[in-house]
């Protein structure tokens, strides 16, 4: 396989970087957003929250990890690291298929359903017990993500198990 050029490495880095502090960012904007839900009164305010949250999930976030994943894969493919060479490397490949792959299929349709609520009920979505249950994932999600995604920044500097077969 042929390598990247160091040049090309280094702007595959900050692609990479900057992609995923994006990421991380957003899903702490999740996480804290909730805060602002407690004083929401009226059934615009519930809507424009319920779309704030939506816009930084599927317009933000969403193209943040996708483009963490790609260039972690370029990455993978065409580097000396690889995918299973080191041990930090296997965890932040298990997170980030983990959480786009959850977020996929299962948060980022109950957002699009959650603000479909917002949208409808106004502010009596907040007696809903699906909206009310979708608060929590999401919020529950989102500081989970947040700290798995940090973890993940912490293993990319210390990089723990540095080499998988050394372990073996």
């Amino acid at each position: 396989m042929q390598k990247i050029t160091p040049e090309q490495q280094k702007l595959l880095k900050a692609c990479h970087m900057l992609s995923s502090g994006l990421w991380l960012s957003c899903v702490i904007m999740l996480a804290l957003l909730p805060i602002l839900s407690e004083r929401i009164v009226s059934d615009d305010g519930i809507y424009i929250y319920n779309l704030a949250y939506h816009f930084i999930d599927m317009s933000i976030l969403t193209p943040a990890a996708v483009m963490t994943l790609v260039t972690g894969l370029v990455y993978s493919i065409f580097t000396k690291w690889g995918f299973f060479k080191h041990g930090w490397l296997v965890y932040k490949w298990i997170v980030t298929l983990l959480i786009i792959i959850t977020g996929t299929f299962y948060l980022g349709p109950m957002t699009d359903n959650l603000l479909h609520i917002a949208e409808k009920n106004g502010i009596a979505a907040l007696h809903d017990p699906y909206y009310v249950f979708g608060q929590h994932v999401g919020i529950s999600a989102a500081i989970i993500n947040s700290l798995l995604l940090i973890v993940a920044v912490f293993f990319s500097i210390y990089k723990p198990w540095n080499n998988m077969r050394k372990l073996q």
